[in-house]
């Protein structure tokens, strides 16, 4: 008889286990959030309007989990709401970070070196 109760909480233990949600599906919704601000990150970003270089501007983009962007975006002062951008790039920050670290993601440690802007048929690119 212990033996059976011994075998019913053990089954119980894991049906309780497999109802509540795994980190794999915690880590699945922050990657979905990470790539939803990643969206309107890149929609806040406008590269045209700008009549010189001096007016592009280079932002960092995302989280490499070691630190630092994994990419660098360019876009247009004149023509980017500057201040919300760099809200929704912070957010995006914070989102790949929690991510990262709940889904045990390695990155190659390289460095994402910032690259210059440049004025290219009236759009801001990266360099």
């Amino acid at each position: 008889m212990a033996l059976l109760a011994g075998k019913l909480s053990a089954w119980a233990a894991v049906l309780a286990l497999t109802a509540s949600p795994t980190k794999t599906d915690s880590a699945a919704a922050l990657k979905q959030r990470a790539d939803q601000l990643a969206r309107e990150a890149r929609a806040l970003a406008k590269p045209a309007g700008c009549k010189q270089v001096e007016e592009c501007e280079v932002a960092g983009f995302g989280h490499k989990a070691c630190g630092g962007p994994r990419e660098y975006i360019a876009y247009c002062s004149r023509t980017t709401d500057v201040k919300a951008l760099q809200g929704k790039l912070a957010e995006l920050e914070q989102a790949e970070q929690a991510w990262q670290q709940e889904a045990h993601i390695m990155s190659n440690c390289g460095l994402t070196r910032r690259p210059l802007p440049r004025l290219e048929a009236g759009e801001c690119r990266a360099r």
